[in-house]
């Protein structure tokens, strides 16, 4: 499934596409009315074909849900969605009070995903904001921020969870305090990790369910780089540049050779495996609307899906 906008009368408006047959047709589906056209681009993840999320960060976490596939959408009155994921039929939040000031009263939340009604537990740490990095694969689940007053702390703070979010143990993070980063497990054992460091990003990898990282010789990154794996050896970067490729890894991170077409203004996005061979990414060109490409031998080899 994929969520963009298109034209209407109102000038731009949402709308989810569907599709069971990689690509070669599509069906069309209503999305739900409120989601925003300017400012932050919203989150969109089915958990499975009934159960399906669109959550917009950093905006007071506007968040809906659909139990039926998309037909219908109802949208989370309260609490405020800080970050979230789904594993395994599992929905893993960080959930606050937030305004225009700031948010407060965090919790973790977890239930399945076809409820809304989840359990609460108390955060593992206090974050200094709502700037956290959130990943789950099966029962395990990894949560990644500043904890509040750590000033001269040199790492951010990683929770890690190996019973679903019902407790947690917390060691130091892969990342820098106060600039966030984005972890990508491919399995219960390896983590995958991108870090904004203020003027470049950096990747780096755990083989050790997240209790060590190590640096990886990547390509020159920018702070929204994306590491999409599609096994625990296998991995598709992209750097965050205009005219830059997709990079692509085979051997856990230590080499990378450039993959996909890349024109003088094409930029390379929201890459993801649907499972180790089968994944999609977003190009776009110009400002002009995005193409959908995908794969299906681990990133190797990109074809464009023809538009309707």
């Amino acid at each position: 499934m994929l969520l963009g906008t298109m034209p209407c009368s109102a000038g731009r408006c949402y709308t989810i596409e569907t599709t069971a047959d990689g690509g070669r047709s599509f069906t069309s589906l209503a999305a739900p009315i409120g989601l925003p056209t300017d400012g932050n681009a919203p989150s969109f993840r089915f958990a499975d074909p009934q159960n399906g999320f669109i959550w917009v960060p950093f905006d007071w976490g506007a968040f809906w849900s659909t139990h039926d596939g998309g037909r219908t959408w109802a949208r989370l009155a309260s609490p405020d969605i800080v970050s979230f994921t789904t594993s395994d039929r599992n929905v893993y939040a960080v959930v606050a009070r937030c305004t225009t000031r700031g948010c407060r009263g965090y919790q973790f939340a977890h239930g399945a995903t076809s409820t809304t009604h989840w359990q609460k537990e108390p955060l593992a740490f206090e974050p200094d904001g709502p700037m956290l990095g959130l990943a789950a694969h099966g029962l395990e689940v990894w949560l990644l921020g500043t904890p509040k007053r750590s000033r001269f702390a040199r790492h951010d703070l990683l929770a890690r969870s190996i019973d679903g979010g019902h407790t947690f143990t917390t060691s130091a993070g892969p990342c820098f305090p106060g600039l966030g980063g984005e972890l990508e497990p491919s399995s219960t054992r390896v983590v995958w990790a991108v870090c904004s460091t203020g003027m470049m990003g950096a990747a780096s990898r755990s083989n050790d369910s997240g209790a060590d990282f190590a640096p990886l010789p990547s390509p020159p990154l920018v702070n929204s780089a994306q590491a999409a794996p599609a096994s625990d050896g296998t991995a598709i970067i992209t750097t965050g540049g205009v005219g830059r490729p997709l990079y692509r890894t085979t051997h856990g991170g230590q080499t990378w050779k450039p993959v996909a077409p890349t024109g003088k203004n094409d930029s390379w996005y929201d890459v993801a495996f649907i499972d180790r061979r089968v994944g999609e990414a977003l190009l776009e060109s110009g400002g002009r609307a995005a193409t959908v490409w995908r794969t299906t031998d681990a990133g190797a080899t990109w074809s464009k899906i023809p538009q309707r």
